[in-house]
């Protein structure tokens, strides 16, 4: 049978699988700003270069009593010859006018009005373009008429005026951006790989974690489950303490009324052994029902005596195989049927335990002798375990009818003529009360087997 799993292992399955989608989900978000913070740093890094020269070169044209117009001839061959890498430069007035081109192939080309925008307000504008089309804005690059493309560092610089901060143009600069673009990638995979290891650590810690707690959930689980269990059990034993106290006052009342009876009867069956009447078979069944009843009631008196006292003493195997077969030799006898108790096993156990074992066999072995016939076997086994003792009665009669076995062991339930159906019921509560167990092993045509289990003490 396929089982189900718990729970707890679903829920923290659950849990594990959305802890690790968020923390997921927040590594990634981490990782796309981080990402975005570095490469605008790395392309601004050019422009504050460029702007650091451009500004340079105007302040020394300022400087120049003779030069009082914006010079672009000056700015031109300074940004060329200082920046590496350096594919176009383009001149703009303060109004946003075209005033030069360098190389001559480049393609004059106007600003754009968000750019224009950005410049008036003193800010720079960097743009990279990993497929730029140089032949659209390079002359030269114009061959064969297919489409090239190269990655390109696009800067766009305002230049202002010493002391008044006022515009008095711009520049923009196309920059060779291989080297850019290599470092961006070489920036990209180191954050894609500490995101990996983040995430693979960050989710192992997780799966640890709920890991140890379902453990610890489980555990604790188990130990209420085992404190529950010894509740039901500590409740149910306290049930059948008081069941069996209240039985065992009955019994006490029983055996005092039955003992003086029984006593006149055994005397009186004596005293007539010799009268000739006394060997008719009535007579002599009459005479073995006293003395087996006088039995019971000494056997009853006795095991109530150790249970008051609580006097105890150790039995070993044949001990208790010796004392069922004794007990039940007499009847398989008169009934014609052969009684074999086997008990040699290692160890012992105590007397308590030892008189209900006796009298649950010997109400089993009873109740199997009358449902054999003559000339056939009832056999008895006793074996032992490390924590169980096992009784097993196997008879050969005609085994229990359906209609019975639903009710085996409840009041009133036989299949014997005559019979109550008292003496299953009560052995099975007699078993309960030493936490033992008592149940139809088997039954056919062929025969009927009882096992009674009953658990050992730990030494």
């Amino acid at each position: 049978m396929k089982h189900l799993p718990s729970r707890p292992a679903v829920a923290t399955f659950i849990t594990g699988v959305l802890v690790i989608a968020i923390f997921a989900a927040t590594t990634f978000l981490i990782r796309t700003e981080l990402r975005r913070d570095v490469r605008d740093a790395i392309i601004d890094r050019d422009a504050s270069v460029l702007y650091l020269i451009a500004e340079a070169q105007l302040r020394e044209a300022e400087a120049d009593p003779s030069n009082h117009a914006f010079v672009s001839e000056m700015l031109l061959p300074s940004v060329l010859k200082v920046v590496q890498g350096m594919r176009g430069v383009s001149i703009y007035d303060a109004d946003g006018n075209l005033l030069q081109v360098s190389p001559t192939t480049l393609v004059p080309t106007e600003l754009a009005p968000d750019d224009y925008a950005r410049l008036l307000a003193g800010d720079r504008v960097s743009r990279f373009m990993p497929e730029f089309r140089v032949d659209r804005y390079f002359m030269d690059e114009r061959g064969d008429g297919r489409p090239r493309v190269e990655p390109m560092l696009e800067v766009l610089l305002p230049l202002q005026a010493a002391g008044t901060g006022h515009a008095v143009g711009f520049v923009k600069c196309l920059v060779d951006a291989q080297r850019l673009q290599r470092e961006l990638a070489s920036i990209d995979a180191g954050v894609n790989r500490r995101t990996t290891q983040t995430l693979s650590i960050g989710s192992g810690l997780i799966i640890i974690v709920l890991a140890g707690a379902y453990l610890i959930i489980q555990r604790a689980q188990r130990i209420i489950a085992e404190r529950n269990e010894r509740l039901t059990r500590a409740n149910f034993e306290l049930t059948l303490a008081a069941k069996t106290s209240a039985l065992g006052v009955i019994t006490s009342h029983l055996i005092h009324g039955l003992q003086g009876p029984v006593a006149g009867l055994r005397a009186m069956v004596a005293d007539r052994a010799n009268d000739p009447a006394a060997q008719e078979p009535e007579w002599q069944s009459a005479a073995n029902y006293a003395e087996r009843m006088q039995s019971m009631i000494h056997e009853t008196v006795a095991l109530l005596g150790e249970t008051s006292t609580a006097t105890s003493y150790e039995l070993s195997g044949s001990e208790l195989a010796a004392t069922i077969r004794d007990r039940n030799q007499a009847a398989a006898t008169a009934k014609g049927v052969a009684l074999s108790v086997t008990g040699n096993f290692a160890g012992t156990i105590d007397s308590h335990r030892g008189s209900l074992v006796c009298l649950l066999a010997t109400n089993l072995v009873q109740n199997a002798i009358e449902a054999t016939d003559p000339g056939r076997h009832v056999d008895v086994n006793l074996t032992r375990g490390a924590a169980m003792l096992t009784l097993v009665v196997q008879d050969e009669g005609r085994g229990i009818p359906d209609a019975i076995r639903a009710h085996l062991f409840e009041p009133g339930r036989t299949g014997r003529v005559g019979g109550t159906g008292l003496g299953l019921a009560i052995s099975q509560l007699l078993a309960r009360q030493i936490g033992a167990t008592l149940e139809l092993l088997a039954t056919s045509s062929s025969g009927t087997a009882f096992r009674l289990q009953v658990p050992l003490p730990k030494d």
